[in-house]
Formats: structure tokens, C-alpha cells, sequence
């Protein structure tokens, strides 16, 4: 009696060593698969650059929409085509947030939406950094006059007015010598909505590439340096070949063509001309016949 007790003891220490070894090997294994599954999201987050393209998208949209020509170096370009570029980038964040232009203060003789200069020279500090800098005042780009006025220190755009020539698509972020370079598409778009009012949308497929470089400047931050031809190519669509039922057909109408022509009847001669001789009245000599 005693050993069968014993043994029962044994079996249940026994079943209790595999129940707890088994729940352990259990929590083991989805340790390991959430272990796994972190990893995986890591690595996947660490390859997918989505919401930095995205990032940079907005960023370069004024300048991609004004197609300024490759550049070395900020300091040799006219801060007008930095200062227009931030204006209409200013819009393009407004109404891509939601917003509008008429969140902003008419001005009463033009109806010209009235920007604030601060906006402006936040894009420009945001873009180019905060060692850039930029001189408030009236200036003219091939599109425009560009009015600023000093008492409510704002830039005066003409919101109904055409100049968006491409928008942007990121392709791709590289890294090359230190310098981050942004590859982006340029989208032609359509300019004006029904409404006659500025309207940013982008359609098909890119026209060109180029390349924005950025060096780190403050504060480990990203800023444009250089604006360069990129080596990114537009791929182009090679035209179709005319298959067989195609050259058939061409052939069936030239055929017809030449048909056409020779069903058509010969001239009728003018009343009162000579008539041709026929061939086969003539005599040796290659004269008609005189007339007996």
C-alpha cells in the first residue's frame, strides 16, 4: 500500500514536471514568434521609405511645379526663384492640408491673395536652412511681379493665375559621398480647376528626372545644396509593329486604289477637236490611210 502510494506521488510530481515543462516550451514559442515578428517589422520599416518620399515630395513641390534650371551651388541662384517657389509651395501645403486660399486676407484692388512674408521665409529656412538669407521686397521672375507690401509685410500672389508646369513624384533616396540625393519624377499638370481658382494636381507619369541634393547642416538637418540632371532616364514606349490583318488591309486598299484607277473611263474630247488616230488604222508608215 505504502509503494503505491509512493508511485502515485512519483506519477503526479511526474505529471506536473510536463504540464509546467509544456506551458514553459509554450511561452517559449511565443516569445520567439513576437521576438520574430518585432524583427520582421524592423527590417521592414527600416527598407520602406514610403512616408520619407512622401516627406519629401511636399517639401520640393515649389520647386518641382517651377522647373528651375540644375544648379551647383544656392548662393549662385536668384533668390526670386527661391522666394516664388516658397510661395507657391505656402499654397500647395494650405490646400493639401485641407485648407484654403481664402484663408488669407484679399487684397482689395487686385483680389491677390496677401501671404505673409513669415510663411515665405519659414519654407525657405525649412528648405535651404536657417543660414540663408532672404531679402523682403518686390521682385519679378519670368511669370510674374511679385508686389510686397510693407505695412502688412506680406506678398501679394495672384491665386487665379496658371504657373504650375510639373508636379513631383520621389522615385527614389539615396546616400552618396555624405550627401543625401532625392531622384524625382516631373509630372505635368493641369493648372486651373473649374472654378478659375489655382488648383495643385498631379496626373500620369513623369517627363523627366532629376536630382536634389541635400547636405546636413544644423542640427544634423537635411538642407537643398544642389539641383542636378539626374541619370534616371524616361523610359520611352516602343510603337507597335502593324501586325498581319493590318498590312492585309493596307495592301487590300492600295490594291483598290490602283483598281479605282484603272475601272475609271477615258477623257471624251472636246467637241470640234481630232480625235486621235487608232492604232490599228494605221498603215505601215505609221500614217492614216487618205481617204479614196
Amino acid at each position: 500500500m505504502a509503494n503505491y502510494r509512493e508511485e502515485h506521488i512519483r506519477n503526479n510530481r511526474r505529471l506536473a514536471r510536463q504540464v509546467v515543462g509544456a506551458a514553459a516550451l509554450l511561452l517559449a514559442l511565443i516569445g520567439l514568434f513576437t521576438v520574430l515578428g518585432w524583427i520582421v517589422g524592423l527590417v521592414r520599416a527600416a527598407l520602406d521609405d514610403t512616408d520619407l518620399r512622401n516627406e519629401y515630395r511636399d517639401r520640393l513641390y515649389g520647386m518641382v511645379m517651377l522647373d528651375p534650371v540644375a544648379f551647383d551651388d544656392v548662393n549662385s541662384v536668384d533668390e526670386g526663384i527661391f522666394k516664388q517657389a516658397a510661395i507657391w509651395g505656402t499654397v500647395y501645403q494650405v490646400q493639401n492640408s485641407g485648407g484654403s486660399l481664402d484663408q488669407y486676407e484679399r487684397d482689395p484692388d487686385t483680389g491677390s491673395a496677401l501671404i505673409p512674408a513669415l510663411e515665405i521665409d519659414t519654407y525657405i529656412s525649412n528648405l535651404l536652412g536657417p543660414d540663408y538669407q532672404v531679402t523682403e521686397g518686390t521682385f519679378s521672375t519670368a511669370e510674374f511681379v511679385y508686389q510686397y507690401d510693407e505695412e502688412k509685410q506680406a506678398y501679394l500672389v495672384p491665386v487665379t493665375s496658371s504657373v504650375a508646369l510639373y508636379t513631383p513624384t520621389v522615385e527614389k533616396i539615396t546616400k552618396k559621398d555624405g550627401q543625401r540625393i532625392v531622384t524625382v519624377g516631373y509630372v505635368p499638370t493641369s493648372s486651373n480647376n473649374a472654378t478659375g481658382e489655382l488648383s495643385l494636381t498631379a496626373p500620369t507619369e513623369p517627363t523627366k528626372y532629376m536630382d536634389y541634393v541635400f547636405t546636413r547642416g544644423e542640427n544634423r538637418q537635411w538642407y537643398l545644396t544642389a539641383l542636378r540632371d539626374s541619370n534616371m532616364q524616361v523610359e520611352v514606349t516602343p510603337i507597335p509593329a502593324p501586325t498581319d490583318a493590318v498590312v492585309d488591309n493596307m495592301q487590300n486598299e492600295e490594291m483598290g486604289t490602283s483598281d479605282a484607277a484603272s475601272t475609271e473611263p477615258a477623257p471624251v474630247p472636246e467637241e470640234g477637236a481630232e480625235a486621235a488616230p487608232d492604232a490599228e488604222n494605221l498603215d505601215d508608215t505609221g500614217d492614216a490611210p487618205a481617204e479614196g
